[in-house]
């Protein structure tokens, strides 16, 4: 692909690449940094001879991937995270996670699985359904009622 194929092709498509990336991600930056990156694996991967829709659909699923890679590395932060302030035997600076430790501990053990398998190992809910043995439809007002139990505990302390 030339140069001037590649400016009239960013030109039609970049507007409403990144308004449809920034609707998916809810962040204006994080859709331009998106954006840029898309165009610049399509510049290096796209076949040679590829033209017209082909292109424009290459470049969002490209984008996709692109979000999709930036969700699961924030779950995998926010995941580690979790751990750090829920495990004891993790012998980083404790300070506040350690009240957070210890009123985890006060929960009932259903709580404590529950709030774990979902904010932790970041099951879904049907997922935590099979593994606490209840019926999914139960699981949104139980880890309601666990965060609320948290909740009720850490403002006591």
């Amino acid at each position: 692909m030339n140069q001037t194929v590649f400016r009239e092709f960013y030109s039609n498509t970049a507007p409403a690449l990144r308004s449809y990336i920034a609707r998916s991600c809810g962040s204006y930056d994080l859709a331009e940094d998106i954006m840029q990156e898309a165009f610049l694996r399509f510049l290096r991967t796209a076949p040679p001879d590829m033209e017209g829709p082909s292109m424009k659909g290459y470049l969002y699923r490209t984008a996709d991937s692109l979000l999709i890679d930036h969700w699961r590395r924030e779950k995998r932060t926010r995941r580690w995270s979790l751990e750090m302030i829920f495990r004891k035997d993790v012998t980083a600076d404790r300070g506040a996670s350690d009240d957070v430790s210890e009123a985890f501990r006060e929960l009932k053990p259903q709580q404590r699985s529950l709030l774990w398998l979902a904010y932790v190992e970041g099951f879904d809910h049907r997922e935590i359904a099979d593994a606490a043995g209840v019926k999914e439809s139960s699981v949104k007002v139980l880890l309601f009622r666990a965060r609320k139990a948290l909740t009720a505990v850490l403002e006591g302390k």
